[in-house]
């Protein structure tokens, strides 16, 4: 009997472990979403937030940061993304949140934008909590951080062997037109940062092929690969075209 509770308890230690580790895994990919990502990874980063994946109090200052700092970007896509974003402050009712959906509320110069965001503030609870100031989060000691901590030495993947070339040629050098995103981020790793748009293609009526949208993977200090998806409803991306730049930035 104690051998059984023994056992018992020793795999509930280790479950509690995993998602300790998973929750706070998941916290900093959705940081590094917030931080390093275009509108359509900011995107993504609040609506995993909205759908309760993701609201602890690290986070959203971040959330709160990034709004303050873009919301009067242009842009329809870029004005979804801040929506979702203010969406986000709301759906965690925290009051903390108030000043900056109100500032955003007021001044912000899309319409939309200032919909969501009056909405949101409506979804905030009642009471007290010191406010959120703008600059209490430094965006880019995290997002340097970021990149810093995925540095790693660039090694051959069929041999195992350092690889020949200068920074990041000798891998740009290994992707080819038709390389599934799977493949290319295997062997580069994950970009610095992801954008995308639509095509022409898109608006094609009866159309259903591929190309209606393009995915640019951006890696700072090296170049960008273009994907293409392959088709209007299959998820598999290829690439198109590979751009060496020593000077991209890495950010959309």
């Amino acid at each position: 009997m104690k051998f059984r509770l023994s056992v018992v308890t020793a795999l509930f230690t280790m479950f509690l472990a995993a998602n300790t580790c998973f929750a706070l895994s998941g916290g900093q990919r959705t940081i590094e979403m917030l931080v390093r990502g275009g509108p359509e990874s900011q995107r993504e980063a609040a609506q995993n937030i909205c759908n309760g994946m993701d609201r602890n109090p690290e986070v959203l200052d971040v959330v709160a940061e990034v709004l303050l700092q873009t919301y009067q970007r242009p842009g329809f896509i870029e004005a979804d993304a801040t929506a979702w974003l203010c969406k986000a402050l709301g759906s965690s009712g925290n009051v903390r949140y108030k000043g900056v959906l109100q500032q955003i509320t007021d001044k912000a110069s899309d319409r939309k934008v200032r919909k969501y965001a009056e909405q949101s503030l409506g979804m905030l609870g009642q009471g007290a909590a010191p406010p959120y100031t703008a600059g209490t989060v430094d965006l880019a000691k995290l997002r340097e951080g970021s990149i810093n901590s995925q540095e790693q030495p660039k090694t051959s993947v069929q041999t195992g062997q350092p690889s020949s070339g200068t920074a990041g040629n000798a891998t740009f050098d290994r992707i080819s037109n038709g390389m599934s995103m799977e493949e290319v981020f295997a062997l580069l790793g994950q970009p610095t940062a992801t954008t995308s748009r639509i095509t022409g293609k898109a608006w094609a009526p009866f159309y259903y092929g591929g190309d209606t949208t393009r995915m640019f993977a951006l890696y700072k200090g090296k170049g960008r690969i273009i994907f293409s998806n392959a088709s209007r409803y299959t998820p598999v991306w290829r690439v198109i075209e590979v751009v060496s730049d020593p000077a991209e930035s890495g950010y959309p």
